[in-house]
């Protein structure tokens, strides 16, 4: 399993040309190899592929638009656009407000889903789900991410185990129940601050890795990205490289 980050991390030193090239740099500089895509203000794309190519970092996913993903003529360009990155899994970063948060909601969602796995799937890539806290609410006595894991069956999920937490669930029984549909998965810890929950570098919060990389390695999980959402303890680069050190100190990147 290799160890990347989730450029969202750092999506505040993203909002241009030169502030991408100079945050991939650094994040290589710490020792990151490897980036998942998200939070990139505007950007040529042939000079985005030639930066990855100049730092060697590797791509290894996405998060693109709703908009982009769910028409057809603007995903084709998007399954083009990957493969020029050696990207193989496009993903999306949340459900989009127009599904609303209900039974027939998610039906309709899994509806669309299931199309655009297909379009996806033909064209030699992969699709993912990152999920967040609400997939978890019940709807018929039914979880919707339970729904989504048995109605989409081509459908890759980007387990993100600090969201799986704030859902209530235990994110060791989710890596469980996806098993090898887990390509990227998403580290970030769950600390507590008084009754708030927040966002943490690894291990500054309480998730149990030891077990979360056991499962992990076990069902073949690719790649392991670290992302934090706010709540840093230090500047985000600062922060990247906290838990990198954590996770190498402690035999988890090796």
């Amino acid at each position: 399993m290799k160890i990347g980050v989730q450029l969202y991390t750092v999506r505040d030193y993203l909002k241009n040309e030169a502030e991408i090239e100079a945050s991939l740099k650094r994040i290589k500089a710490i020792g990151y190899d490897i980036v998942q895509i998200s939070g990139l203000g505007p950007c040529n794309f042939d000079k985005l592929v030639n930066l990855f190519k100049e730092t060697g970092l590797e791509v290894c996913g996405t998060h693109s638009s709703w908009e982009q993903v769910a028409d057809p003529a603007e995903l084709k360009k998007l399954i083009e656009e990957h493969k020029r990155l050696n990207a193989t899994q496009i993903g999306i970063g949340i459900k989009p407000n127009n599904y609303p948060d209900t039974y027939d909601g998610y039906t309709q969602f899994i509806k669309k889903v299931n199309e655009i796995c297909k379009q996806v799937q033909d064209a030699g890539l992969t699709f993912g789900y990152h999920n967040h806290e609400h997939e978890f609410m019940k709807f018929n006595g039914i979880c919707a991410i339970d729904r989504m894991i048995d109605e989409c069956p081509d459908l890759e999920f980007v387990l993100d185990v600090f969201w799986v937490q704030a859902g209530g669930a235990n994110p060791l029984l989710y890596i469980d129940k996806l098993k090898e549909r887990i390509k990227i998965a998403h580290l970030k810890d769950f600390r507590v601050d008084g009754r708030h929950r927040q966002f943490a570098e690894i291990g500054q919060g309480n998730l149990d890795w030891a077990s979360i990389f056991s499962r992990l390695k076990q069902y073949g999980t690719q790649y392991a990205v670290v992302e934090q959402d706010g709540d840093f303890l230090v500047d985000p680069f600062e922060s990247l490289a906290m838990s990198r050190k954590y996770l190498v100190e402690n035999g988890y990147w090796k």
